[in-house]
């Protein structure tokens, strides 16, 4: 992308060059008295229009070079408070310096070459016209460069902050990420304790599913978002562990359609948090069980169980709802919404596509 960026500005830069002095071209021809038209496109027209071109190729090139090792001069020395003045002096003596060399140049290879020389009977290196004329062809020349020069600077300097606001929010990204709760690791290896001595089976199903959860958290440590698809095999293997764990005191219901798994994308680890919030928020028994669905409508996923909330509960870690609200400012336009009934509670997380993104990449 970078070698793309750079070979499209230098072609930006040298059509530039060649339109802008093409067009000064016909403004000295315009001025020089010697050429019947404009169109003059005899021997002289066509090697005039060749050399014009080439020489302000040349000067243009030269004046690049002279305004970089100048710049880096100045911040040698420490005197970037006089960077215009220190480049404004050296650029119009540059001028001059062109200027005659310039007219020396055209002066022979047009006009003596060319035995013209009663046309120009006057000629002397500091012709004032000739200095008037090819002084505003260089300011032009000169302006346009620093025109360039000052919008690509520019460019670069909005690049950067966007690579910089880019690699801020990253950062508080990955750190929202790596704030997950360690007691529901804690738990089920409380739970495989016991279970490992009962059923060796479902030990081993249990054992697999908690290290496919492991797998995903760390294989997957620098995504951002994720497809709905795997953020959904997550849930299941969450589902499995608290399945045994719990029994039929909790129940979840997923229902999503197969182009929604594979076009929408949501935080990571986010579904599985919300489960897991709604666990450690409620009672539930097995005669009055826990039912967690995970359904869609148009524009959201939704999360929504039952409502008992437990009297008292561990003080809050700071891993749940904000989080995932602030993941979501941070990388769509969207905001998560929540809604309250007596005996319902309902999250619901924005379905997002890969447009709709920002700010990070994925």
């Amino acid at each position: 992308m970078k070698l793309q960026a750079r070979a499209d500005s230098l072609i930006i830069k040298y059509v530039s060059m060649f339109v802008i002095l093409n067009g000064i071209h016909y403004l000295y021809k315009n001025y020089d008295r010697t050429y019947d038209s404009l169109w003059q496109y005899d021997w002289r027209g066509i090697l005039f229009h060749v050399f014009f071109i080439f020489f302000g190729w040349i000067i243009w090139e030269t004046g690049l070079l002279i305004t970089k090792a100048t710049n880096w001069q100045i911040r040698k020395s420490h005197l970037q408070k006089f960077q215009f003045l220190i480049l404004g002096f050296v650029l119009i003596c540059f001028g001059l310096l062109f200027t005659l060399v310039y007219g020396q140049i055209y002066y022979h290879l047009f006009f003596v070459h060319f035995n013209l020389q009663h046309l120009w009977a006057d000629y002397q290196p500091l012709d004032r016209d000739l200095l008037v004329i090819m002084f505003i062809i260089y300011l032009i020349i000169i302006g346009f460069h620093a025109f360039i020069h000052y919008y690509q600077n520019w460019k670069e300097a909005e690049l950067t902050a966007e690579r910089l606001q880019k690699e801020n929010i990253r950062s508080r990204y990955e750190t929202l990420k790596h704030q997950i709760d360690p007691h529901f690791f804690f738990n089920s290896l409380s739970v495989l304790t016991s279970l490992v001595y009962k059923d060796a089976d479902k030990s081993a199903a249990y054992i697999a599913q908690l290290s496919r959860m492991y797998r995903y958290i760390l294989e997957g440590k620098d995504q951002t978002v994720v497809p709905l698809e795997q953020e959904l095999e997550f849930l299941n293997s969450y589902i499995f562990l608290m399945s045994v764990r719990h029994g039929d005191s909790i129940r979840f219901e997923v229902q999503i359609s197969e182009e929604t798994r594979n076009l929408t994308f949501i935080p990571k680890n986010s579904l599985q948090m919300l489960a897991e919030n709604a666990v450690k928020h409620n009672r539930f028994s097995q005669q009055s069980p826990l039912l967690v669905r995970v359904y869609e409508d148009e524009d959201f996923i939704k999360i929504i169980n039952n409502l008992d909330r437990r009297e008292l509960i561990e003080c809050p870690s700071g891993i749940g709802l904000e989080n995932i609200r602030k993941r979501y400012q941070l990388i769509s336009e969207k905001e998560i919404e929540l809604e309250e009934t007596a005996f319902t509670f309902c999250v619901k997380l924005p379905k997002l596509s890969k447009r709709e993104l920002k700010n990070i990449d994925f």
